[in-house]
């Protein structure tokens, strides 16, 4: 395997991101990698419990030996022993921790790994701090199958803070590698809605946020309520579009004490600044674009809305591992346009 990587984890954003995409790049590659201030500037720094499954689901699918994989642990060292496989697998996390993450973790390794995987994940599948279910539906997915990603998804229970046990189900295949995209002009419309979403909370709570929503949203976009079964109380709205050449998509979470109305307000309001806008890709969406297409064979390029501290993070954070060309041009507005010359796989 070589010498061990060094990865600093408290570098940029200095979150989560850089454990989980370590944990992926280092399954792709095969490359050990040896991660030092994991979270270092939180107020809990090191591995919580969702880091854990995302390192451990990682773990799972390259048979890696690990040191430092226990909570509180601010080094990990991951030494995958064998290629990634396509199987099927579950990941269970005993918290309302984020199950998309998990999911994001192990998504590109199982992609490239050749065959069909089916990934399982339970916990949270509505957390303040990562993607919702429906983004990766409406939006992470969709914008993957324009790189040649066939999946179905599907979310039968919600998870909601604290309790948590939300279920994800995903089945995913790539026939010869990532395709290259180029999400720089929106173009046309092609699909958008919105959803009002709960669980074990009145039907009128459904109502209320619809009503709300449909205020934002153009006539001509649909909104769908959802009332999932789940472990615990919560609610929720969601918006997105989908472009000829670009995604994006929107959330807002309640909480007690929250009226509806207001968890759609601000829903709607995102949306309606997205759509006034120019960019063809969300500021999440921009940093979750990079590390499958460093490893597509050709150009990419998408212009984001804003450029974050998540996005320098992951492009200083693939380059380590990949010889993959990437730049950002910072535009005046704030947005910003990627350009990535993948390496192929």
């Amino acid at each position: 395997m070589g010498d061990w990587l060094e990865v600093d984890g408290s570098y940029g954003e200095g979150g989560g991101q850089i454990i989980r995409s370590s944990v992926s790049l280092a399954a792709i590659t095969g490359k050990a990698v040896h991660i030092q201030n994991i979270r270092a500037k939180r107020a809990k720094p090191g591995l919580q419990n969702q880091h854990l499954t995302a390192v451990r689901a990682g773990a799972e699918i390259c048979a890696a030996e690990m040191r430092g994989d226990a909570v509180g642990s601010t080094e990990l060292f991951f030494r995958p022993t064998k290629k990634v496989e396509a199987a099927h697998y579950r990941f269970d996390i005993t918290t309302a921790g984020a199950s998309t993450l998990v999911l994001q973790t192990v998504l590109t390794p199982l992609a490239l790994a050749g065959g069909a995987s089916h990934v399982t994940v339970t916990g949270g599948t509505h957390n303040p701090m990562a993607p919702p279910a429906e983004y990766l539906e409406f939006v992470y997915l969709p914008a993957l199958a324009r790189a040649g990603l066939k999946s179905i998804m599907d979310s039968p229970r919600n998870g909601f803070y604290p309790k948590g046990g939300g279920q994800i189900r995903l089945s995913l295949s790539l026939e010869s590698g990532f395709m290259p995209v180029d999400f720089t002009l929106r173009g046309d419309l092609l699909r958008a809605s919105g959803i009002v979403l709960a669980s074990n909370l009145p039907e009128t709570v459904l109502e209320r946020g619809e009503a709300t929503l449909r205020e934002f949203l153009p006539e001509s976009v649909p909104v769908e309520r959802r009332l999932k079964p789940s472990p615990g109380v919560g609610a929720a709205a969601f918006a997105h579009t989908e472009f000829e050449g670009g995604f994006g998509g929107f959330i807002s979470l309640g909480e007690k004490g929250k009226p509806m109305e207001k968890v759609a307000e601000e829903c709607g309001s995102a949306f309606e600044k997205w759509m006034q806008a120019d960019a063809a890709v969300d500021e999440h969406l921009a940093d979750q674009l990079v590390l499958p297409m460093a490893l597509a064979k050709g150009r990419s390029r998408w212009r984001t809305i804003e450029v974050t501290e998540h996005l320098r993070t992951v492009l200083w954070l693939v380059g380590l591992f990949v010889p993959a060309a990437m730049e950002i041009e910072e535009l005046g507005d704030g947005s910003g346009i990627v350009v990535i010359e993948g390496c192929g796989t």
